[in-house]
């Protein structure tokens, strides 16, 4: 049998073997071999023609012509050559181009393929096709989206193009490419620089650069019921200066009204500048009941209101990111917030980096929470503050405070926020993983420029706590309301990790009040390091006398500071005053007791060094 096949192919390609040498030969002139010899694929190139074959010495000139070769052939890879190719109107890849990649050219410069919209609404969109690949490319000058996926039912509100019916839109890769200047009129949030929308599932988002843009970063929609974002991966990406003309968005925005989608990670992107404070703007948003998303190992940094927003989403862990609140002492980490009474459950927020380079905390809090929710868990992250603030690891008005925060130097440094190898970030139980750093598309840096990393800031070694922050307190009030219990008696357990201030008339959100005579702050753990023989506390003092005093052990133990009051002209003016502090290297119980008058003053932090 074996023979007889041997021969009978043998006297088989004798028979055809004029016509099978003149297909090859056509297909020789159809189609070029690649670089590493054994793809074939069309050429587009600015010098081409049309009426080429598309070839690699004789290319098309249009992506419109590739895309109709494409369709009558079974080679479904596309090489875009250097140049810039002007769309006077966006180019669509549907279901007919399923499987098909549209690729820079490997022997050219990486993403020297330009792609301008040159003010077209969306420049390059799959609309229900699935298994695509776009990669390599340079994608510009857009008002509406840069490179888009859709499929499934039509969002009425998001024209063009997104409010038509498709086919489910699976497995499509967006990589490599360099999305740049969004030119958005109305920045809303189904507008962004990569945006995907509808029945999108096992789309892969990787190694892009989005920047300059007055839209969102990247965007992922699933607004209606048969919508399905499942295994959607956002990974290895720089979002740069986004949101610069929005309101209510971020860098990285996933909605999922339908709460079902599964499997979503966003890993490792490396984030800075994501619109102005005033603005609501956020570095990573999940809303709308987005759930079962890991945020992990990303680099969230500048300009922005929040560094994360979770609405009303259920499952979400946010672990192992280094998030750096900048300068201004105006953003909070995390918002947590419900979204039309829908229950928030099993989310947590843990092993994360908290940076910080600002002299006076005004964000209110780290953490913030809004509506009736059951609480995240906050648990296990590392802060650090590279000036000389405070270190904020607590949340505003009563809400969500960090159950086991640890603070210290995590020898983070340059614009790449580098780790040194004996990072305390590394041990238990932060447990941090060192980040792979493999940002952008191949030989893409990061430029340094933008809001500077707070660890350029210069350092200090001091430690602070909130006057908030307190373990258990003692007659301490929020906005004139005494605290009710006292000492360790069981009342006063009631009042463990309370979080007190208004925010309101100049006053720091998280300073307390109604500090008479007797009153006392609890803290445990302070770690007290050598050399430190100052205690400081940051008052707003109007009272003619009063004292501070710190005691180890119980409000009644030894005393290890002693500081004198001075006004300062008013509730609303606050400054930092010192004293000796005579206390051994070591963690401490630590109270701070008040003496003298009543209503001795606001307090805002208390610092040791």
């Amino acid at each position: 049998m074996k023979n007889y096949y041997a021969v009978h192919r043998v006297l088989t390609l004798r028979r055809i073997g004029r016509s099978c040498l003149l297909i090859l030969a056509f297909l020789a002139v159809r189609l070029e071999v690649t670089a590493n010899g054994t793809d074939t694929a069309f050429f587009v190139s600015v010098k081409g023609n049309d009426q080429s074959e598309g070839s690699f010495k004789k290319p098309f000139l249009t992506l419109e012509r590739a895309r109709s070769a494409i369709r009558q052939s079974p080679v479904k890879k596309v090489y875009i050559r250097t140049g810039t190719y002007k769309q006077i109107s966006s180019f669509i890849l549907t279901d007919e181009d399923s499987g098909s990649s549209w690729c820079g050219y490997p022997g050219d410069a990486p993403n020297s393929a330009v792609i301008d919209g040159a003010g077209v609404n969306d420049v390059l969109l799959i609309m229900g096709g699935s298994n695509i690949t776009i990669d390599g490319l340079t994608v510009r000058n857009y008002t509406s989206r840069g490179i888009g996926v859709h499929g499934g039912l039509g969002w009425k509100n998001a024209a063009p193009h997104f409010n038509e019916r498709t086919g489910i839109a699976r497995g499509n890769t967006i990589r490599n490419n360099i999305v740049e200047n969004g030119e958005i009129t109305a920045p809303g949030w189904d507008r962004a620089g990569i945006n995907t929308q509808g029945a999108t599932p096992n789309t892969h988002i990787l190694h892009n650069v989005i920047r300059n843009t007055t839209g969102y970063g990247i965007g992922v929609w699933a607004l209606q019921e048969t919508d399905n974002i499942s295994g959607t991966l956002v990974k290895n990406n720089v979002v740069l200066n986004t949101c610069t003309g929005a309101k209510d968005g971020a860098a990285v925005y996933i909605c999922d009204r339908t709460a079902a989608s599964r499997g979503i990670l966003v890993e490792e992107n490396f984030i800075r500048d994501y619109g102005e404070y005033e603005n609501e703007l956020r570095g990573i948003y999940l809303d709308d009941w987005a759930s079962n998303i890991t945020v992990r190992a990303n680099i969230i940094t500048g300009k922005g209101t929040q560094s994360l927003l979770i609405h009303g989403g259920s499952n979400n862990a946010v672990t192992g990111n280094i998030i750096d609140l900048g300068s201004s002492g105006k953003p909070c980490v995390l918002n947590y917030a419900a979204h039309r009474g829908k229950p928030m459950l099993q989310n947590s927020f843990s092993g994360n980096i908290i940076l910080s380079g600002y002299p006076e905390d005004i964000a209110g809090g780290a953490f913030r929470k809004f509506g009736d929710v059951s609480e995240p868990e906050i648990i296990h992250n590392l802060y650090y503050n590279y000036s000389t603030g405070i270190v904020n690891t607590g949340g505003l008005f009563y809400m969500l405070k960090d159950r086991f925060p640890l603070t210290g130097n995590p020898r983070i440094s340059g614009w790449e926020y580098k780790v040194e190898g004996n990072s305390i970030i590394y041990d238990p139980p932060v447990s941090f993983r060192p980040l792979q750093r493999n940002w952008g598309p191949p030989g893409y840096r990061i430029p340094r420029e933008g809001t500077p990393p707070s660890c350029l800031s210069p350092g200090t070694n001091a430690v602070y706590v909130h006057a908030e922050s307190c373990d258990s307190l003692r007659g301490i009030s929020k906005n004139g309301i005494a605290a009710l219990g006292g000492g360790d008696s069981a009342t006063s357990g009631l009042l463990d990790n309370i979080h007190l201030g208004n925010g309101f008339d100049h006053i720091p959100a998280m300073a307390v009040s109604s500090c008479d005579d007797g009153d006392w702050l609890c803290f445990n753990n302070v770690n007290i390091k050598s050399g430190f023989k100052t205690f400081a506390a940051r008052a707003a003092v109007t009272a003619a006398s009063g004292q501070v005093e710190v005691r180890v052990g119980s409000p009644t133990g030894r005393r290890v500071a002693l500081l004198h009051l001075e006004n300062t002209g008013g509730y609303a003016r606050f400054r930092e005053q010192t004293a000796a502090l005579d206390l051994e290297t070591g963690k401490h119980r630590l109270y701070i007791v008040f003496k003298g008058a009543a209503s001795i003053g606001y307090f805002d932090y208390f610092s040791f060094y």
